[in-house]
C-alpha cells in the first residue's frame, strides 16, 4: 500500500532563506536540509539557480548588448536560410518542369 504524499510548495523567499542558511557556514547543508525536510540535491539545484540569476543580473551592459546583437544576428541568419530554402524549392520545381 503506497501512501499518497502531497508535494510541498516553497516560495521564492523560502528557497533563498534555505540556500543562504546552507551557504552561511554556521550549519552544514545536510543539517539545513534535514531541518526543512528536503533533499540535499534540491538545495544544490536552488543554489545554482540563485547564483545563475545573480550572474545574469550583475552582467554589465556590454555583455547584455552583446547578447542582444547575437540574437539579432541569429534571427537575420534564420531569415536568410528560409529565403534560400524557398529559392531551392522553386528552382527544383522549375527543373522538374523542364524534364
Amino acid at each position: 500500500m503506497s501512501e499518497s504524499r502531497q508535494r510541498r510548495q516553497w516560495t521564492a523567499q523560502q528557497k533563498v532563506e534555505i540556500v543562504v542558511a546552507g551557504m552561511s557556514g554556521e550549519r552544514t547543508v545536510r543539517e539545513v536540509c534535514r531541518e526543512h525536510g528536503i533533499q540535499e540535491a534540491l538545495c544544490y539545484q536552488w543554489r545554482e539557480r540563485l547564483l545563475d540569476g545573480g550572474r545574469a543580473s550583475l552582467a554589465g551592459r556590454e555583455e547584455r548588448d552583446g547578447q542582444r546583437e547575437l540574437k539579432k544576428r541569429i534571427a537575420e541568419l534564420e531569415r536568410t536560410l528560409g529565403r534560400k530554402t524557398l529559392e531551392l524549392e522553386i528552382a527544383g520545381k522549375a527543373l522538374r518542369g523542364w524534364e
